[in-house]
């Protein structure tokens, strides 16, 4: 029978969809466990565990490298004359003057004016003075009725 005879017969056209031509079956496994069949099902745990193992391995080394980083021998004479003591952190003062504001406002205002090359270190750290958020030395302050506006819009919510 001729595939154009075939054709008229619902039965045959299911089973020549469902079938691969070359005849091999895309569904068969090798038995193999993870893409392209490599290893068994039965060693999956084991490589599973393997794999955790090693990953608690790598952790207590990098933990280990990280506590002996300075060295031992200049680490211990350094705490028997004096204990090392960390410097306080600063923070950062931004408020700044209006003064100071009107200085970076001017700035900013001529700094494409220049000819030769546009400092953005510069323009970056003058970015202060065009912020539009409140400082933290002037804190948000409401009058009554503001406030009272406000604690009625959350008594109609």
């Amino acid at each position: 029978m001729t595939r154009t005879a075939r054709a008229t017969y619902p039965r045959a056209v299911i089973k020549d969809r469902s079938e691969s031509r070359s005849g091999l079956d895309p569904g068969l496994r090798k038995s193999g466990a993870g893409h392209h069949n490599w290893g068994s099902l039965a060693d999956e745990q084991q490589l599973e565990s393997a794999a955790m193992a090693d990953d608690l391995e790598e952790e207590e080394d990098e933990a280990v490298e990280v506590n002996s980083a300075p060295d031992e021998s200049t680490s211990r004479t350094s705490r028997s004359i004096s204990p090392s003591a960390k410097p306080a952190i600063q923070r950062s003062t931004s408020g700044l003057s209006e003064e100071e504001l009107e200085k970076a406002r001017q700035f900013r205002k001529n700094a494409f004016k220049k000819s030769g090359e546009i400092d953005l270190t510069a323009i970056a750290r003058t970015s202060v003075a065009v912020v539009g958020s409140p400082t933290l030395t002037e804190p948000l302050r409401r009058t009554s009725s503001e406030e009272k506006a406000a604690t009625d819009d959350l008594i109609r919510l």
